[in-house]
């Protein structure tokens, strides 16, 4: 299941808006040295996706995904002058194999 924020959902279609961005919206896992977190971008639906249509907007995640991370929210958060997007799940996110900030994989640490 995917919820949506009223914040998160105005402030989304304000952004495709202004860049004139089509759905659906694929929430996918990203990985790095820091950990895991999810990540979302314009894509097209595949074979073995998931669908969900919120306020309007349809978002896709690969099924497996979807067992693996549970119920996703999507909020939009403004905090001393920031502002984003924040995407968690309801279940721990897997982590990343074999990397972190003392292996020097990104040099980013």
């Amino acid at each position: 299941m995917m919820e949506v924020t009223p914040a998160a959902s105005e402030a989304l279609k304000a952004v495709m808006a202004e860049k004139n961005l089509e759905p659906p919206i694929r929430i996918f896992l990203q990985s790095g040295c820091s950990g895991s977190q999810l990540a979302m971008g314009v894509d097209q639906a595949r074979d073995g996706d998931d669908q969900f249509d919120v306020d309007g907007v349809s978002y896709v995640v690969d099924k497996k995904l979807a067992e693996l991370v549970g119920d996703m929210k999507l909020d939009y958060l403004t905090d001393d002058g920031q502002q984003g997007f924040m995407l968690s799940s309801s279940k721990p996110l897997p982590q990343s194999q074999g990397g972190s900030c003392g292996d020097g994989c990104c040099g980013a640490c």
